[in-house]
């Protein structure tokens, strides 16, 4: 075989080996298609928000795509994400210790994921029907906790712009940028967790857990606490959620977070990984986010009645099957 050949093919399997492929590919062919035809869509101004609106949601979409690699889901993260905001905002205002507030705000949505983990591993019972349980118990905890009232202050709290604040400098430099500090963090957790996930041993535990439970046992992996820990990251991940957005909003309702679940789970899948377990990226989920943010951009900018920004959900249900079938498309081609 010539040398050229060789190069050919070798280009021809880079893309499709790629675990990044089909979301990045559908990221650029929707970014292209928005920019030609969608009136004041490639702007600094759009391009900010489209990065803004991904990064809550982002955050919880890394630990729900840490759970989907392990094979496991959790429809609770939404719930966690109101306490987390309910226990970082009541302990900010008025004085409070940010550290303690931050702390709580971790620890508590944290516990909250333990116990689903927990009641995961005792009983057998699929995660699904636990966390759609818990989701509504927490919920209720939230409510009790809050006494059923919204949270709400207009004091300008230090640290709320260390964790979700407006980048003035950029904003001054660039006319319509609105970036917020809370991109920084999101970025961050990305790369953070992509290395957890690609370079250690933990990462590892986690595709074994959720490729092969029977093989991953022979080969030593403790299946049981690998899934725990998941859930605790993914409950804490929920938290800091609730942190970055009571930063930027300063306020929190018993229904904050309402549907968050589903959006993360539909970035994981637009992202790559398999609802079957065993295969993600959090580069991926990172790509699947900004996709439906881009989308949800686009489809308010275009303004269509047939299509309207309340009905949004309708589209992120195409995007996930469209998502699905073009991912397994390039997995058979790999």
């Amino acid at each position: 075989m010539s040398a050229v050949a060789v190069g050919r093919k070798t280009r021809r399997q880079i893309i499709p080996d790629s675990p990044i492929a089909g979301p990045l590919a559908t990221l650029i062919g929707v970014f292209i298609l928005f920019s030609l035809f969608v009136p004041h869509f490639f702007t600094i101004r759009s391009v900010s928000g489209i990065l803004g609106a991904a990064t809550l949601t982002g955050t919880v979409t890394i630990g729900i795509t840490l759970l989907m690699i392990a094979g496991e889901f959790d429809l609770s993260v939404g719930s966690m994400m109101a306490m987390g905001a309910f226990l970082y905002g009541l302990h900010t205002i008025e004085g409070g210790n940010p550290l303690w507030a931050l702390f709580l705000a971790l620890l508590v949505p944290g516990l909250m994921g333990a116990l689903n983990g927990f009641i995961l591993i005792r009983t057998g019972i699929p995660s699904f029907i636990v966390t759609l349980s818990t989701m509504f118990i927490y919920r209720g905890l939230v409510w009790l906790y809050s006494g059923g009232q919204m949270l709400q202050t207009i004091e300008k709290v230090p640290v709320y712009n260390v964790f979700n604040g407006r980048m003035s400098f950029i904003a001054d430099a660039v006319k319509g940028a609105n970036f917020r500090t809370a991109a920084l963090w999101f970025i961050g957790l990305v790369f953070l967790f992509q290395y957890v996930l690609v370079r250690t041993r933990f990462g590892n535990h986690v595709f074994a857990a959720g490729g092969n439970v029977g093989a991953a046992a022979a080969q030593g992996v403790n299946v049981k606490r690998t899934k725990l820990l998941c859930f605790i990251i993914s409950g804490a991940l929920a938290g800091f959620a609730g942190v970055l957005l009571f930063s930027q909003f300063k306020t929190a309702r018993i229904a904050t977070g309402a549907g968050t679940e589903l959006t993360a789970i539909a970035s994981a899948v637009v992202g790559g990984a398999l609802l079957t377990g065993g295969s993600g990226n959090i580069v991926g989920a990172l790509l699947g986010v900004l996709i439906i943010s881009m989308l949800r951009t686009g489809i308010i900018l275009l303004n269509l009645p047939f299509i309207p920004a309340d009905n949004f959900e309708a589209i992120v249900g195409v995007t996930i099957v469209g998502a699905a079938i073009f991912n397994n498309w390039v997995r058979e081609r790999s």
